[in-house]
C-alpha cells in the first residue's frame, strides 16, 4: 500500500529536506569558525532503468511496450563544498543571510511535504472506512 511512487517520493522528500536543514544549520553554527567552508545540498531524481532498453525505458529496441518494467525513481541529494570563496579574512565563506533564506525555504518545503503525506494517509483512511 505504501510502495507507490507518490508515497515513496514524499517519504524520500521528507528525509532529504530534513538532512538539508541539518546541513544549513551546521553552516549557520559555523559562521564564526575560521576556515569553515559552507556546504550546499541539491536534490535530484535518479531513474534506475530496470529493462534492457537501448533508447527508452518503457519500450524494447523494437518499439514494443514492455509490461511491468517501469524504471525505479529515487530522490537523492548532492552535497558540495565551495572551497574557493571567502566571506571573511579568516577563510570562512558562510553567508548568514543566504543560509537563513535557505533554511526558511527548506522549512516551507518540509511543511508542504508533511501536509501532502498527511493527505495521502487521509485518503487511505477514507478508502478503508468505506469498505
Amino acid at each position: 500500500m505504501f510502495k507507490n511512487t507518490s508515497f515513496r517520493f514524499l517519504e524520500q522528500g521528507l528525509d532529504l529536506t530534513w538532512q538539508k536543514q541539518k546541513i544549513i544549520s551546521q553552516n549557520i553554527a559555523n559562521d564564526s569558525t575560521p576556515g569553515y567552508k559552507a556546504k550546499t545540498a541539491e536534490f535530484r531524481v535518479i531513474l534506475d532503468k530496470k529493462c534492457k532498453c537501448s533508447y527508452h525505458p518503457y519500450y524494447d529496441k523494437n518499439g514494443v511496450l514492455i509490461d511491468n518494467s517501469h524504471p525505479e525513481m529515487n530522490l537523492t541529494m548532492d552535497v558540495t563544498t565551495e572551497p574557493n570563496t571567502n566571506q571573511t579574512l579568516d577563510g570562512n565563506n558562510v553567508d548568514i543571510e543566504k543560509e537563513g533564506l535557505a533554511l526558511a525555504d527548506t522549512q516551507i518545503q518540509y511543511n508542504v511535504l508533511s501536509e501532502k503525506i498527511m493527505k495521502e494517509f487521509e485518503m487511505i483512511k477514507t478508502a478503508l472506512s468505506k469498505t
